[in-house]
């Protein structure tokens, strides 16, 4: 299992938009905060499964943005678990 960083921002009425530094189009969106982690781990697997390359890893010394000026305020770093492996076995 690695981490991945994730950068969820406000959106309209409650809901987040969900994106990842250094890959662009692996987006997603939660109707809640509760539902960010989820949603996020859903659009990683998504590109896994369409033979997408996955953003980088923490392991592989991915850091979080310094500024989050970029984004929507509130803006949150989000940590979000994903076993890529799982995702491809799914697809097969």
């Amino acid at each position: 299992m690695r981490t991945y960083i994730a950068i969820a921002e406000a959106g309209d009425g409650g809901s987040w938009w969900i994106s990842f530094p250094g890959r662009d189009g692996i987006v997603s969106a939660a109707d809640d905060a509760g539902q960010i982690v989820q949603q996020a781990q859903d659009a990683l697997a998504s590109a896994a499964m369409h033979g997408g390359r996955l953003p980088p890893s923490i392991k592989d010394e991915a850091a979080p943005p310094d500024d989050l000026s970029e984004f929507r305020s509130p803006a949150m770093v989000v940590v979000i678990p994903f076993a890529a492996s799982v995702a491809r076995a799914a697809a097969e």
